[in-house]
């Protein structure tokens, strides 16, 4: 990896690549080296494998570094306040609910196809700026990125937790298509976003009402957290693919109909029969039911806010996942701690919920001058899980 170049291949609405070749100023497995001197860390990371990046990075992380998930996914900044939060130390967190592109590895460490750039990502910042190395890292993110997608930062962080796109999509739009599978191998791998039916976008809809009678609730009780990220998902597909959906008129026809999803298929495995069947241990379960839709059900539980649709996904999900995070409808399952779920991190009430810290305006421009921006490239061999995102969608959001 270190004597080779990364390619990023761009394919637009009309089939049209375009190729970019970059040169990684670092690519290497030593934390230290990685770490040392950033003003800023970009996690772009499967969830389970946070804790314990975070864990290898922490010794060498300077005060004030600003630690961004690109996603981070829900409970993030749980983590985040665990694996770095230690007596005297300051960090500052800034989430996002999804990744800028629809996109797949093509090979591990060394090329990635761009099917979609996202209009727009939404975040929020936790920590205090002031003391932050990079006064400004949205406007550095915002130059890294350039014109798309546009960066919308505002609000309190457990509001991206609330509203990520791959925890209250992936795993219910698993469930609603195989939830009565016969066992028999299929013909062909089934169309995912594309081959959504009207059972299956309505149970989509009711989840999102759940999402955000949890964000209105909490808002209710505390008025001075801003949850206004959480929105319906009808309105996160148009937000966010608006130029890419031929048919607007409902959630099934903005999947349907979107172009960025052409050609997305649910994970499978090929049969010894040459069928196929689905694959229940792709990080569509795996990691969207512990770091994503189980925490969102921790938050609505300490929310008082009822959730039975995300119950009939998350009860499905783990039987065949052979976990155990719902037990009798409550989350005392034995897998719990393996989840990022609040309560498994202590946090039993909103007050500890939303934490002691605020957002804080951050709208003074940053010298990029002095900027530290340090790209340092995970080496594939020594994390053997990334190597199954290659024959697989990966982040292919809405991730």
């Amino acid at each position: 990896m270190r004597r080779e170049q990364l390619k990023v291949v761009e394919r637009d609405t009309t089939a049209q690549r375009t190729l970019t070749v970059s040169n990684p100023s670092m690519v290497t497995d030593d934390p230290h080296e990685a770490a040392r001197g950033c003003d800023i860390v970009i996690f772009v990371l499967p969830a389970f494998l946070h804790a314990d990046y975070l864990s290898a990075l922490a010794p060498a992380l300077e005060d004030g570094c600003v630690i961004v998930g690109l996603p981070g996914q829900p409970g993030f900044e749980f983590e985040v306040r665990r694996s770095l939060g230690g007596a005297g130390r300051s960090f500052t967190v800034l989430n996002f609910d999804s990744l800028p592109w629809i996109c797949r590895l093509s090979d591990v460490g060394r090329e990635v196809t761009i099917h979609g750039t996202k209009e727009r990502l939404v975040g929020a910042v936790q920590g205090d700026l002031a003391r932050a190395r990079l006064s400004d890292p949205v406007s550095a993110l915002q130059t890294l990125f350039g014109d798309a997608p546009r960066l919308i930062v505002s609000g309190h962080v457990l509001g991206i937790t609330l509203r990520s796109p791959n925890a209250s999509n992936h795993p219910p739009m698993m469930y609603s298509r195989w939830k009565d599978w016969d066992g028999a191998a299929v013909d062909a791998p089934p169309l995912f976003y594309q081959g959504i039916d009207a059972a299956g976008a309505d149970l989509l809809g009711r989840i999102s009402e759940e999402l955000v009678a949890t964000a209105d609730h909490i808002m209710t009780a505390c008025p001075d957290a801003d949850l206004s990220q959480v929105i319906p998902q009808y309105q996160w597909e148009i937000d966010y693919y608006g130029a890419n959906i031929s048919d607007a008129s409902n959630l099934m026809m903005a999947l349907r109909t979107n172009a960025g999803y052409e050609g997305i298929t649910h994970p499978v495995i090929q049969a010894p029969d040459g069928g196929y069947r689905p694959d229940f241990h792709h990080r569509f379960l795996t990691e969207d039911v512990p770091f994503g839709l189980v925490v969102m059900r921790g938050v609505a539980a300490l929310a008082g806010v009822p959730t039975p649709h995300m119950d009939e996904v998350i009860t499905w999900s783990q039987e065949r996942m052979s976990r155990q995070y719902l037990r009798r409808g409550q989350l005392q399952g034995r897998d719990l701690q393996s989840s990022r779920c609040p309560q498994r991190y202590g946090i039993s009430d909103i007050d500890e919920l939303l934490g002691a810290t605020r957002p804080r305006a951050h709208s003074r421009a940053v010298d990029y001058a002095g900027l530290n921006v340090k790209t340092a490239s995970i080496n594939p061999a020594l994390v053997p899980e990334l190597q199954d995102c290659a024959a697989a969608p990966c982040q292919e959001s809405p991730v």
